[in-house]
């Protein structure tokens, strides 16, 4: 499913010994994501480090996850390219060990055997997703007609304005 990545890790093995994995992984390996596209063409550049802390406390995934999809805007629905990129930052700990960071901000990986590495990947992705994606106003086909809008209404605080000149 994915090209060069396996498809579950086992992330505390991977921290210990300081792996990298690096590949692609399709759209389609990510329903999720896939059903906030228009389609599921393209894929997701992983680039994850597992490794353990300069004390072997602590085990940590970090680096760069990026894809570019195809959703619609949300000013005139027209479809739009969006790339999305998202540098994680996660503590990997057994669901046993170090309870005092489950009470801290970090952002956590528990874990028991095997992560499903396109789930992982996915979830970041999601998470780095816009609320609502938009063109840049300079390229919406929507854009004329909200200017055009905007300079022929009045604003809706003019009548404030009179009323307040009535009172003095």
């Amino acid at each position: 499913m994915s090209s060069g990545l396996p498809a579950t890790v086992d992330a505390i093995r991977l921290a210990d010994t300081g792996t990298r994995l690096a590949g692609e992984i399709p759209l389609k390996a990510m329903p999720r994501l896939r059903g906030q596209c228009l389609d599921d063409r393209g894929e997701a550049s992983v680039d994850l480090l597992f490794e353990r802390s300069a004390d072997r406390a602590l085990r940590r995934i970090s680096g760069h996850i990026s894809a570019r999809v195809r959703v619609a805007c949300q000013r005139c629905l027209e479809p739009m390219t969006l790339t999305v990129e998202v540098e994680p930052s996660l503590l990997v700990v057994k669901a046993d060990e170090h309870p005092e960071l489950l009470a801290e901000d970090a952002e956590l990986l528990v874990v028991g055997k095997a992560v499903s590495l396109n789930e992982l990947v996915e979830d970041e992705l999601l998470l780095a997703m816009p609320m609502i994606p938009m063109h840049a106003l300079s390229e919406c086909s929507a854009s004329a007609s909200l200017q055009a809008q905007q300079g022929s209404r009045a604003s809706p605080f003019a009548i404030l304005d009179k009323l307040k000149d009535k009172g003095k």
